[in-house]
């Protein structure tokens, strides 16, 4: 049975006024007892009244979303959730913003954060991206007083209240269960692990995904596939969809009737795999991160044999939903993180995805 306010007033011994006062920020109540009430509300899992409370506080209450463009499709698919979230909020009164900013432009970023906190804000939203001064937009933020979550990339040496993403080490483990286990009965099996130049980066305080993959792969293949050898190779790698493939090419060329497995981290599909077919690698293992149109192609061609999907529209739909629980009971104490779980997709399994894409869309 749901529990009301009339309930935490009886059973806290306290005025149903001093409980509406509470939860709608209207009249004085004492920070400990509006403590006290909502710790008791949390305990109990109440749940507001929706539209009651829109009519009460007679306020729209703004979120907003920060991260960058590239890859294009990845972040149109984040888009994708954060819409279908904030259009179901719009009935009760929240107004949903996001905004995607160009690549390394942190003026850019600035400018868009700066404007968004004076027009006001309730609650916000970034991914921890050292493509921009992450320091500058941090110290904004945080001078701000405005409760802020992190998603996609976390930053846990931050006071944001929640992550909601993907771990990226369990995708890299998860990668590595696919190829191991393909080539447990294979003769001299070598998988060619294609990485970023980049990946060898990892500053303190920051999350480097792409390393983080590398480390779980690796840890899987050491330990429960030690029969199996890695190469890893590292090439400067573009998200630009139009950048060359040249480089992945020429590897993939000087690593041809060796490898019986590669695995790529950074998300570059369209032009990797457009690699993998004119080197014509059709018969070795392939598998990427991202479902992205050309890894749904090249799964029904059989040249990829598995993507590892993070599933970005419930990345951006549950980071609304996030950020709308955070401001509707005040929550200033750090959440348990909000994990999106991984998923294997094969060509035998993709229709599964499929319909995915035709409800988003």
């Amino acid at each position: 049975m749901r529990i009301t306010q009339k309930d935490i007033a009886r059973d806290l011994g306290i005025s149903l006024v001093t409980v509406s006062r509470a939860f709608n920020g209207r009249g004085y109540v004492s920070e400990d007892m509006k403590r006290r009430i909502l710790d008791y509300a949390r305990k109990s899992r109440y749940v507001p009244h929706r539209a009651s409370q829109v009519l009460v506080r007679n306020k729209t209450r703004r979120l907003a979303l920060f991260s960058s463009s590239l890859p294009a499709y990845f972040w149109d698919e984040i888009r994708k959730g954060i819409e279908a979230a904030g259009n179901y909020l719009r009935g009760f009164d929240f107004d949903v913003q996001y905004h995607c900013i160009a690549d390394f432009d942190t003026e850019a970023y600035v400018r868009s954060l700066r404007s968004a906190l004076r027009k006001g804000l309730d609650a916000l939203a970034i991914v921890n991206q050292p493509i921009f001064d992450m320091d500058a937009i941090y110290a904004i933020v945080e001078k701000s007083g405005v409760p802020y979550v992190t998603f996609n990339v976390d930053s846990p040496d931050r006071r944001g209240l929640c992550y909601i993403g993907t771990d990226y080490v369990a995708g890299g483990r998860l990668a590595a269960d696919v190829i191991g286990t393909a080539l447990r009965f294979c003769g001299d099996p070598l998988v060619l692990v294609v990485a970023d130049s980049e990946g060898k980066r990892k500053d303190a305080g920051s999350v480097n995904l792409n390393a983080d993959r590398l480390a779980g792969f690796q840890d899987v293949i050491r330990t429960r596939f030690p029969q199996v050898r890695c190469d890893v190779q590292y090439i400067k790698t573009s998200l630009r969809t139009d950048a060359e493939n040249d480089d992945i090419l020429r590897l993939l060329g000087a690593k041809k009737g060796r490898a019986k497995a590669v695995y790529l981290i950074q998300a570059i599909n369209p032009r990797f795999l457009n690699a993998l077919e004119k080197a014509d690698y059709r018969e070795t293992v392939n598998v990427v991160h991202d479902l992205d149109l050309s890894a749904m192609h090249y799964l029904d061609k059989h040249l990829l044999s598995a993507v590892i999907y993070q599933n970005p529209f419930l990345q951006g739909f549950y980071t609304v939903k996030t950020l709308e629980h955070i401001v509707e009971a005040g929550i200033r104490e750090p959440l348990e993180p909000i994990e999106i779980v991984s998923n294997v997709v094969f060509a035998e399994n993709k229709a599964v995805t499929g319909n995915h894409f035709d409800f988003i869309e």
